[in-house]
């Protein structure tokens, strides 16, 4: 059995395709770490993996939260926790698959959030104060963030909840239970790939899939301030022509790459592993966890 392999990336870097090959050729599971693939409804925007993609590879993770409700980086380091016990049970190896970082580095470096039940009071009145207040309340509170944590309204109000209430997020040092490859890929070409991803997303019925979700769930909510949503809006309430909105989302949706590229530095022990071919990245992370079996 190998450790718990996670594979992470940008978007658009065919990291579902990679994991699927690479789960069928050691036997293995895979856990989405994905912020947005969690909610049910949400395929087209979030590039969710459809069953026929999935090649009869059981995926855990997914389509697991409503669209009106929030989800927190605590409770996916809990749920993940599990779904790797009930893999691991049936003689399994797990992929962990995602580009949502903090999911990640919260999950290996065993972040302690102590427990922190959501406090809705709380978040009513952290609600009414912009990012910038939130950041400095962060900050008199000793905390450390990134470019990206800045940028992530639900993730700010969590945090100060968290320690408000006493709890701690401490970064402890790496658990070597993990492995961490980072699929790269020519920048250029990536983000070719993610514009005409957004096309396709658009072809495919991502207008009428947000009008959809509206109808459960409200701007306000966490899943229609994702990327590949909140961008679509201001056509829908005919604000914006359609051209401006999908231009903007193509250019939003490379900023979010460029942040995930940025992310992978953060971790100290990730492999890079070249994605421009599949199956030579599925081979690569291969023999790369042949070579670490056989060190160890």
């Amino acid at each position: 059995m190998y450790k718990t392999i996670i594979i992470y990336g940008p978007t658009a870097v065919r990291k579902s395709d990679i994991a699927v090959k690479l789960a069928k050729k050691i036997n293995a599971e895979i856990i989405s770490a994905d912020s947005m693939q969690i909610y049910k409804n949400l395929d087209i925007g979030s590039a969710k993996i459809t069953k026929e993609e999935m090649q009869g590879v059981k995926h855990y993770l997914l389509d697991i939260v409503n669209c009106n409700e929030n989800y927190s980086v605590y409770e996916f380091v809990n749920d993940c926790k599990e779904c790797i016990e009930e893999i691991r049970s049936k003689g399994k190896n797990v992929i962990i698959c995602g580009g949502t970082g903090l999911y990640i580095k919260a999950l290996t470096e065993n972040y302690d959030y102590a427990g922190v039940n959501k406090n809705e009071k709380l978040r009513e009145e952290l609600n009414k104060l912009t990012n910038a207040e939130l950041v400095l309340k962060l900050t008199n509170f000793g905390v450390t963030l990134t470019n990206d944590d800045k940028n992530n309204r639900p993730r700010l109000i969590r945090y100060v909840e968290i320690y408000s209430t006493g709890g701690k997020s401490t970064k402890n040092t790496f658990d070597n239970n993990y492995i961490i490859f980072g699929l790269t890929y020519d920048r250029q070409k990536l983000y070719e790939r993610i514009n005409k991803r957004v096309d396709k997303m658009i072809e495919d019925g991502l207008i009428d899939e947000t009008k959809n979700i509206l109808k459960v769930a409200s701007p306000q909510n966490q899943c229609l301030k994702a990327i590949g949503y909140k961008e679509l809006l201001p056509y829908i309430n005919n604000e914006k022509d359609l051209f401006d909105c999908v231009e903007l989302l193509k250019q939003k949706t490379r900023n979010y790459a460029k942040r995930q590229i940025t992310f992978m530095n953060q971790f100290a022990n990730i492999i890079k592993i070249d994605a421009t071919n599949k199956d030579d990245a599925v081979n690569s992370i291969y023999q790369k966890l042949s070579e670490l079996e056989t060190n160890n």
